[in-house]
């Protein structure tokens, strides 16, 4: 499958097959992310069944293969803010103001309207 084929959960589960239960189920996830809305690396942890695997959830997310199929763009920090290098931050927080989620002083302003 190509990832120009990957359309559907069942899609990202059949293109990451290879891939590790962990890593599938945070692409799992973070496909499920509305937009408009944001998660965290720890929300998405414990939603997966990991809790306190944040920094493995990052890890996993950096290594993207369906984007922008599996939006990591709505991943943030626990304080909203974007993490790794300035450059792939401002994309980022570009993406979820594109998408109407408010951001102030380059961070995700994190309410329950907004939090997925």
């Amino acid at each position: 499958m190509m990832k120009e084929d990957v359309k559907t959960e069942q899609d990202v589960v059949e293109f990451l097959q290879d891939w590790s239960e962990f890593e599938r189920a945070v692409y799992l996830r973070t496909y499920r992310i509305p937009y408009g809305k944001v998660s965290t690396y720890g929300r998405i942890a414990k939603a997966v069944g990991k809790p306190g695997a944040a920094r493995a959830v990052a890890n996993a997310l950096h290594n993207n293969p369906l984007w922008p199929v599996v939006p990591c763009w709505r991943v943030v920090k626990a304080d909203g803010s974007f993490g790794g290098g300035s450059n792939a931050a401002a994309d980022r927080r570009k993406h979820v103001r594109d998408e109407g989620v408010p951001v102030e002083h380059g961070a995700v302003v994190m309410s329950k309207e907004v939090i997925f």
